[in-house]
């Protein structure tokens, strides 16, 4: 006699999708719970992520960290939704070093400059290039009245925040015009690229925001290009003034390090060898 199959039970299966559900629950828990105690970065990677779905990465400068972050859950009136995070990138008041990209965004922005002035942000540093028709008048280093406004601007960002500033370096650069350029050329535009950003540091220096020791000019000539020289357009890049600036800390006085050598050399024969003048290695005395 054959025997009977036994049915399968259906009556479990709600089982499998209530298990699931309360596992989703404890998972929406636990993130509730890592967001209290998520620090700075922590968050910033959070917002990056969401952002990055979109397709649309966002700039880690733009974000900004909300207060709930960090205390107490107890303690937070409200929710911070991500949205919000994204969407708060105004800074009307520069009181950190990181506001300083968003806070230049915005001037740069509402000003409608992005064809003349360009901003970047790395670690730890914003640069800012900016079109030498700004700041001077073609094979000038006079300043412009218009240029001095951007600059009071600048100064003004800088002054919440002087001792977060390492240092700032300005640079200036000229265009090659070729085959115009002879040695005479060459060296009136390694002059004027210097002038320049010496002229551009010694007007931030003016408002005694920033330590003069903290600040260095150099001037390139035409041997920085960042475009082809062989149209105006390419000229009209490459003629420029950029500033870089860096966070405390950041930054290495390599001069100082150089003093440090010597005298290191000067007190201890063995780690090498100087000649100062009036040694008697300089020569004879007149």
């Amino acid at each position: 006699m054959r025997k009977r199959k036994k049915r399968q039970s259906q009556c479990a299966n709600w089982l499998d999708t209530y298990s699931d559900m309360v596992t989703l629950l404890l998972t929406f828990f636990v993130l509730l719970y890592s967001m209290t105690t998520m620090n700075e970065s922590k968050w910033k990677k959070l917002v990056e992520a969401f952002q990055n779905l979109k397709g649309n990465p966002v700039a880690t400068s733009t974000l900004t960290v909300p207060s709930q972050i960090g205390t107490d859950s107890s303690k937070a009136s409200s929710a911070v939704s991500i949205a919000q995070v994204l969407n708060s990138s105004k800074v009307t008041k520069v009181t950190n070093f990181d506001d300083l990209y968003p806070y230049f965004k915005q001037y740069i922005e509402k000003n409608h400059l992005q064809s003349e002035i360009a901003l970047y942000k790395g670690n730890d540093y914003t640069f800012l290039s900016f079109r030498n028709s700004i700041f001077f008048d073609g094979d000038s280093a006079v300043l412009k009245s218009d240029g001095k406004k951007i600059l009071d601007f600048f100064c003004d960002a800088l002054s919440g925040i002087p001792n977060q500033v390492g240092e700032i370096r300005f640079y200036g650069h000229t265009a090659q015009i070729t085959p115009t350029d002879t040695a005479e050329r060459q060296a009136f535009d390694r002059g004027l690229s210097d002038d320049r950003a010496k002229n551009v540091l010694l007007y931030v220096q003016s408002k005694k925001i920033i330590s003069g020791a903290k600040m260095q000019s150099t001037g390139y000539g035409m041997y920085r290009p960042v475009a082809k020289n062989d149209t105006e357009a390419g000229r009209a890049k490459n003629r420029r003034v950029e500033i870089y600036i860096s966070k405390t800390g950041h930054t290495e006085d390599v001069l100082q390090k150089v003093y440090q050598d010597i005298q290191t050399a000067s007190s201890s024969p063995s780690a090498g060898t100087s000649i100062s003048p009036g040694s008697a290695d300089s020569g004879p005395k007149k």
